[in-house]
């Protein structure tokens, strides 16, 4: 799928004309984006006053904007290295879903596999004032997918896979993403071959087989092996809770790399 240059004493695999090679490659690669599909909303404003109300500060409202966010917001940064992405994933029927799919449309995103359902959008609204948040408020549902809409978002899975390059999943634990969801997912990369990437989501229990790569940051990682966190202060390769849950994970997951992200730390890489 991507170039190869050979190794050796003249082009190691570190080599950076292989990483320019690599990402010049991208602008071909055709990825499917599939997880949970929210709003961002951000109202910028203005503070003046405290409310006689409650301690708290008047923001009169100046302008307001809205962006993909969740799993819709990394088809819009893949969208930036390829023209070929797809997302599939739920917003309800109403104003926010309505957005949404008007700006994934607008960035030239596929949207066809994007279901709408009754329940209703996930946004995250977040009021902005002197450059600083003021408060966020969410208006959330965490409703799995009923057994009809599994069966249309297999039908769409089937649609697409044998069109696209890779597969991956952002799972923010909202319910588009189910074990059934990821058992289809799973089988499907397999039959044909293709890459899956998933960023898990650690209180959806849900178990990834095979996968390409799976990357969970520090306390997720701890969370899906059944560890207590430990310390996060010592070096990486010092760390053996941290080492014992990456190995642990590596046997429960069967994926070809495991990546663990650790913060201002780095990441730790097992394969």
């Amino acid at each position: 799928m991507f170039p190869e240059l050979p190794s050796g004493p003249e082009r190691s695999p570190a080599d950076p004309r292989r990483f320019v090679a690599v990402v010049a490659a991208f602008a071909s690669q055709r990825v499917l984006v599939v997880g949970d599909l929210m709003l961002d909303e951000y109202i910028w404003g203005r503070v003046s006053r405290i409310s006689p109300e409650a301690p708290v500060p008047v923001v009169q409202v100046t302008g307001e904007s809205y962006y993909p966010g969740g799993a819709a917001n990394v088809a819009r940064n893949l969208r930036e290295f390829t023209p070929n992405v797809a997302v599939m994933g739920s917003a309800g029927n109403d104003a926010h879903g309505d957005r949404l799919l008007a700006l994934l449309n607008g960035s030239g995103i596929d949207t066809s596999a994007l279901l709408r359902t009754a329940s209703p959008s996930t946004v995250k609204s977040r009021i902005i004032a002197r450059n600083q948040q003021v408060v966020r408020v969410d208006r959330e549902t965490q409703q799995p997918l009923s057994a009809e809409e599994t069966t249309r978002a297999i039908g769409h899975l089937d649609r697409l896979i044998p069109t696209v390059d890779a597969v991956i999943v952002a799972d923010y634990g909202k319910g588009f993403v189910t074990q059934a969801l990821a058992d289809h997912i799973t089988r499907a990369v397999c039959d044909h071959k293709k890459i899956l990437t998933v960023d898990p989501h650690p209180h959806t229990s849900i178990a990834w087989h095979g996968a390409t790569a799976i990357k969970p940051n520090r306390a997720e990682a701890f969370l899906a092996a059944g560890m207590p966190p430990a310390d996060p202060v010592l070096p990486v390769l010092s760390d053996s809770a941290l080492l014992e849950a990456g190995r642990r994970l590596g046997r429960l997951w069967n994926a070809g790399s495991l990546l663990i992200t650790i913060g201002e730390n780095g990441m730790l890489l097992f394969t």
